[in-house]
């Protein structure tokens, strides 16, 4: 169970981002600030489970989820299980707030966590980055709050009575898109996958990735474009449409300039190496 509380200096509490103190595979004990903290906190359960207290709210937190706290912010976590392990890690700085708030952490409270591998190696990469015994370490681990946060985005959201995270739910229909995309999908196919109406599959896309179904098809369709495009630049742009499931060149242009902003001519122009040579001449 390693852990660190890092003795911060000026020059590292003028970071944007800088790691306070941090901790994994940590066996949880009871915790009772009712003046709060000094620094964010993130709180990750590995097993058993616990509860939080803090805004006047009580929420259970159990493998594969995790809360954030704010600073000053009186809160209280205990054990239920009296096994609660844990990884947890303090973080500040400057840009802080502005970070949590562009990936929709604005309040303290319990989440459900769709990655926590990932999450969990973060946080192991953050305490390897901070016991190093370099001039350049503190920027290292202010890079790595940074990631975590980013990380955060996408793999959180709020714990709700159906325990089951969004992600969670949509990564068969996703999966299934990634496979099939080429072919004729429609929205009645789509919902079958996990077995739910269209009309509800729908609000999972917009409650866990904030677009609509075929939103995210198209912009898979495009990024597929996008990888023929520079892979085969002698592919006629209609049959690039076909391959990856747009009916014509027309509608795969009109959709790639309203994803990417250029058409698929200029993409392809700007990633792919000039044939002809170029006239030096003056």
């Amino acid at each position: 169970m390693p852990f660190i509380f890092a003795t911060l200096d000026d020059n590292q509490r003028r970071l944007p981002f800088f790691m306070a103190t941090i901790g994994y595979d940590w066996p949880q004990e009871n915790i009772s600030r009712p003046e709060g903290y000094p620094w964010y906190q993130w709180i990750q359960c590995l097993s058993g489970r616990g509860e939080l207290l803090v805004s006047g709210r009580r929420v259970e937190v159990g493998p594969g989820d995790g809360f954030l706290l704010l600073p000053e912010e009186q809160h209280e976590y205990r054990s239920l299980s009296g096994d609660w392990v844990t990884d947890w890690l303090g973080f500040g700085g400057s840009a802080v707030p502005q970070a949590l708030k562009a990936v929709g952490l604005e309040k303290s409270g319990v989440y459900a966590i769709s990655d926590l591998w990932r999450l969990k190696t973060l946080i192991r990469e953050l305490y390897g980055a901070s016991i190093e015994d370099s001039a350049m370490a503190h920027h290292d681990t202010s890079l790595l709050v940074y990631e975590t946060l980013l990380a955060l985005k996408v793999a959180l959201e709020p714990k709700t009575r159906d325990a089951q995270p969004r992600h969670a739910k949509l990564r068969p229909v996703l999966q299934y898109i990634r496979v099939h995309f080429a072919g004729d999908l429609d929205i009645d196919t789509l919902s079958t996958v996990i077995g739910v109406t269209p009309q509800y599959l729908c609000k999972l896309f917009r409650q866990a990735l904030n677009m609509r179904p075929f939103e995210y098809l198209s912009s898979f369709r495009v990024s597929k474009a996008k990888e023929l495009l520079v892979a085969q630049p002698d592919m006629a742009i209609a049959d690039i449409a076909r391959t990856v499931g747009f009916s014509d060149s027309n509608y795969l242009c009109r959709v790639f300039k309203n994803i990417e902003g250029m058409s698929p001519r200029a993409f392809k122009s700007l990633h792919c190496p000039v044939t002809k040579p170029i006239d030096t001449k003056i």
